[in-house]
């Protein structure tokens, strides 16, 4: 019995998943409307980085699809994808964890726990990254990578959703 993924019909699932998510972003705007000036910095920082979870899960799902298609060996495509993913997630998470500074400067609102455990999470990832591109280059990993942008994109709806409440 055959247990490799369909990685198209993988890749392509998750880039769906993930414009629905981005798609959420709108909802929790239009029907979290709250009048002009009064959403609160932390709930813009979080919006912010629900918008741009979802959409580096379905970027590197597509770009992975991409790179699949027209490799001719896939584990090059894999550690291209890993490697591509490496170098935007450090990047992301430097202008991140600038943006939450900004915000803790002005504001309470930041859950410092919880960003450290992401931050731990991201590392281990892009470790896990960089061992594929060095070593495996599977498609497991790098499915990890992107899975983990699409769990932070709803760990920030729900965020977001809880906030709405404390008001």
């Amino acid at each position: 019995e055959n247990m490799n993924p369909d990685f198209p019909e993988v890749l392509i699932g998750i880039a769906e998943l993930a414009v629905a998510l981005a798609g959420f972003t709108g909802v929790v705007v239009a029907f979290g409307s709250r009048q002009v000036g009064t959403w609160h910095p932390g709930d813009k920082l979080r919006l912010a980085f629900l918008l741009e979870a979802s959409l580096t899960a379905g970027g590197f799902a597509l770009l992975s699809l991409l790179l699949y298609t027209n490799f001719d060996d896939e584990s090059k495509a894999w550690a291209v994808a890993s490697g591509s993913w490496v170098l935007y997630m450090l990047f992301s998470l430097y202008r991140s964890r600038e943006l939450i500074v900004e915000n803790l400067e002005h504001h309470d609102d930041v859950d410092i726990r919880a960003n450290h455990l992401v931050f731990t999470f991201f590392a281990l990832v892009i470790a896990l990254q960089l061992a594929n591109v060095l070593l495996w280059q599977q498609f497991g990993p790098l499915l990890a990578a992107i899975v983990l942008n699409l769990a932070g994109a709803a760990m920030q709806f729900v965020r977001i959703i809880r906030a709405s409440y404390r008001e």
